[in-house]
């Protein structure tokens, strides 16, 4: 109860320090005081709301990419301009692997490797790359799922420079 009434009083003050600011329209204060949503808004002002929430909603969501690194931003005139980076391409061809449609009921998509200890970054790379595809180990150094991607893997292969020591195999279980 305590809460509730706190929250009720720093409304009322908030309120009361746009009223003091200077003079402002009964209108767009309503529009400011709509915003905390303590009264019923109609059809249109519930509209514009909700066109706020959605804008705070995706900067949100910007500011989360750029926090984990998936995405880079540049400013120039005012105007905002955002494009993925590396780790972004990589965990979205990771979630549209995962989204791909699976091989017929006997097949897998197998990946074999045998990767040197000074190309090590690559290997690490590989196998974080295979475990976020939802690939799964079958032994140290090789992977399987029932997902049709080979192209993806391969792109990503050549992409880490370790094709060398990679080979990708659509292969049919015997047992």
């Amino acid at each position: 109860m305590k809460d509730k009434q706190h929250k009720g009083r720093k409304a009322v003050a908030s309120l009361l320090r746009m009223i003091d600011s200077g003079t402002t329209e009964a209108t767009e204060l309503f529009n400011q005081w709509a915003r905390r949503q303590s009264y019923r808004l109609d059809p249109e002002e519930q509209l514009a709301v909700d066109r706020l929430r959605e804008r705070r909603e995706y900067r949100n969501r910007l500011a989360y990419l750029k926090r984990k690194k998936l995405i880079k931003t540049k400013k120039v005139e005012r105007r905002l301009f955002v494009e993925l980076s590396d780790q972004g391409r990589v965990e979205l061809m990771k979630q549209d692997m995962r989204e791909q449609p699976k091989l017929p009921d006997e097949y897998i998509c197998l990946v074999l490797f045998d990767v040197p200890v000074e190309a090590r970054h690559g290997r690490d790379a590989l196998r974080y790359f295979l475990k976020g595809a939802g690939f799964e180990q079958v032994q140290k150094s090789a992977w399987q799922t029932d997902r049709d991607v080979i192209k993806e893997v391969q792109n990503f292969v050549k992409s880490a420079r370790i094709q060398k020591w990679v080979v990708v195999y659509l292969a049919r279980r015997q047992c």
